[in-house]
């Protein structure tokens, strides 16, 4: 007699090496997604130097080393959130008088969290991946100051040194822009445009920022 015809199925792959193959295919795109996940990195110390010129000729600076913050790097790699502050009641120019005419005249820290600090944020850097960028570049930011928001831009330099990032950064800020009134100090003025300097220190961190 004729045998049947035999209906052949297609192979099923035994359960143990199925889960091995699942367990390989997760293997392979979690590490592509993880590149994209954010990255944080919390400043541990630096120093923010303004320089004044004044209207007469020769400067003055005012300094502080109170700045703080969080950045974290979205997985489009376009730009950080986040933000990086300056304490102002603590900016010295050393001149006891004139640090009390800049805190509490000019900036009026004492009308609150909109003026006691100066915030950059929105922080985007011009050339490159910001997770791989070394040595120079350029940024744009948004800039909190005397209770107004505008944009600034500037030359940085970015050393990675292991888990650490160092920054240096410099840009123009046109004092009138923010509505501060025009300085002076004994009849000497200081001249519309004045340079932000700032150098600081990052490193990782997952946990949230601690407050100062």
């Amino acid at each position: 007699m004729d045998s049947l015809p035999v209906r052949r199925e297609p192979c099923a792959l035994p359960r143990r090496r199925l889960g091995a193959l699942v367990a390989l295919a997760l293997s392979l795109a979690v590490p592509r997604a993880q590149a994209g996940e954010a990255g944080s990195w919390s400043v541990v110390s630096g120093e923010v130097r303004v320089v004044c010129p004044m209207t007469v000729g020769g400067i003055f600076q005012a300094q502080t080393g109170a700045i703080r913050g969080k950045v974290t790097l979205g997985p489009s790699a376009e730009a950080f959130g986040g933000d990086v502050s300056v304490d102002l009641a603590t900016l010295d120019t050393g001149i006891g008088l004139r640090n009390e005419h800049l805190r509490n005249k000019y900036l009026e820290v004492g009308r609150g969290p909109a003026y006691n600090r100066a915030v950059l944020s929105d922080i985007r850097l011009g050339d490159g991946d910001p997770r791989s960028v070394q040595g120079k570049t350029h940024f744009t930011g948004t800039f909190l100051l005397h209770g107004t928001k505008g944009k600034v831009a500037g030359p940085a330099t970015v050393r990675q040194e292991g888990k650490t990032v160092r920054v240096e950064a410099s840009f123009p800020v046109t004092v009138s822009a923010f509505g501060i009134e025009k300085p002076q100090y004994l009849g000497v003025g200081v001249k519309d445009q004045v340079t932000v300097n700032v150098s600081l220190v990052a490193e990782p961190s997952d946990g949230p920022e601690t407050k100062q």
